[in-house]
């Protein structure tokens, strides 16, 4: 039997994001003003109308979801469905650092409804690798309100569609990313126009 062995890859895209790529830095606070807030007993999942970019042919927009306590005032996940590596993080608060992983749409299908089965099938196991343990006890003990799904899948959709607004959020977004930056000089964006 022969084996042919391909010397390029398959598809034409690659994951520039590893395997649980640990990064010593804090993710850029959302922007409030441009999230819908979606409270789920001890868990409040947020998502944000994202968009950067410099001009319409260099902007890209989709959700960023982001889910914390309660309380709202810690994060301890974020789906990023934007951009060319599509990606999701677990936020280590204690540490001040979050974990990078990389999302493949072609093992794992759009990036939206995964993101709905995790959170409804494996909150509480993604809450533990956040450190999160407390949390992802009382989600255990107490469940939490999963009928806020299809409002957060249905409000990440319309987060992919372009908005009057794009323009003004992609410079907002540019400008509070660079300001988080010079802030925290230890965090290691993209190259400008390569999100």
């Amino acid at each position: 039997m022969t084996i042919n062995v391909a010397t390029r890859p398959a598809a034409n895209r690659t994951v520039e994001t590893i395997r649980g790529q640990h990064h010593k830095f804090m993710l850029i606070p959302m922007i409030e003003r441009h999230a819908r807030w979606f409270d789920a007993g001890p868990v409040s999942i947020a998502v944000e109308a994202r968009a950067l970019g410099d001009s319409p042919r260099r902007m890209v927009r989709g959700p960023s979801i982001h889910v914390f306590n309660a309380t709202r005032n810690e994060e301890y996940l974020r789906f990023d469905v934007f951009g060319k590596v599509l990606h999701y993080h677990y936020i280590l608060n204690a540490a001040g650092h979050n974990v990078l992983w990389g999302y493949d749409p072609g093992a794992n299908g759009p990036m939206i409804p995964w993101v709905v089965a995790a959170l409804q099938d494996r909150l509480p196991i993604m809450l533990r690798a956040a450190g999160a343990g407390g949390l992802a006890d009382e989600v255990e003990q107490q469940g939490w309100d999963v009928s806020v799904l299809p409002l957060v899948a249905r409000e990440a959709t319309m987060a992919l569609a372009p908005r009057d607004d794009d323009m003004e959020r992609a410079r907002e977004g540019m400008d509070w990313m660079h300001e988080w930056k010079r802030i925290h000089p230890q965090f290691n964006t993209v190259e400008e126009g390569e999100y």
